[in-house]
């Protein structure tokens, strides 16, 4: 077997890295990495170098996310400090599947990031606290059904907050300035981090943000 590589952006030609490297696999095919990469972009830290995997296939299981990251580490030789995130949705992959991968995510020490119902509620926490609406929305953000055949109700929702929304192609400086209100919402609704994802609307997202604005 051909030795690991080490991970080369940012190298020192001693060797040794200055920063800590962040990896995102993501289930989404554009929306996350767009949001990621951007935010790399938006708080540029020379402590925090973000990596953000592109997605091989079409398949999206939190089981094929799980092997970007296998594939990566097994390639590259990582420090003690670097992070390695799984970025997923509770919405399409409930708890059998969820449950394997949060039991290797905590073997392999990955981190998990699990968004109840998906990925459009934390960019909607940039934009609306929850205590905007009504019970019986509350009930349908979760539930996060197809209102036709194109979006959902976050979808729906975030279109109706700002005037358009396309997750194959984000514009992602309408969220990066407001992301610290984004956490701090994040948190407030983060009522069990004991659990190993959101049983209520919630994401723990806002971790991963952290981390990457090296908090």
């Amino acid at each position: 077997m051909p030795p690991r590589r080490e991970f080369r952006p940012y190298q020192r030609r001693s060797g040794f890295r200055e920063y800590k490297l962040i990896v995102i696999a993501a289930e989404g095919t554009h929306t996350e990495k767009q949001y990621f990469d951007a935010m790399a972009r938006f708080y540029s830290n020379p402590r925090v170098h973000v990596e953000v995997l592109d997605r091989l296939t079409e398949a999206s299981s939190p089981r094929h996310v799980l092997e970007l990251l296998n594939a990566f580490k097994n390639e590259y030789s990582l420090g003690r400090e670097d992070e390695l995130w799984v970025v997923v949705d509770l919405d399409r992959w409930r708890d059998p599947k969820l449950s394997e991968v949060a039991r290797l995510c905590a073997q392999k020490n990955y981190e998990l990031a699990v968004s109840n119902p998906c990925f459009e509620l934390w960019l909607l926490l940039h934009l609306k606290p929850l205590d905007d609406y009504t019970d019986v929305e509350l009930v349908d953000m979760l539930e996060n059904r197809r209102v036709n055949s194109k979006r959902t109700w976050l979808e729906r929702e975030l279109v109706n907050v700002l005037g358009s929304y396309n997750k194959s192609a984000i514009d992602p400086a309408r969220f990066l300035p407001l992301v610290d209100v984004a956490i701090a919402r994040a948190r407030e609704l983060d009522v069990s981090p004991e659990h190993r994802w959101p049983n209520t609307l919630g994401t723990r997202v806002y971790l991963l943000a952290e981390s990457i604005k090296d908090r």
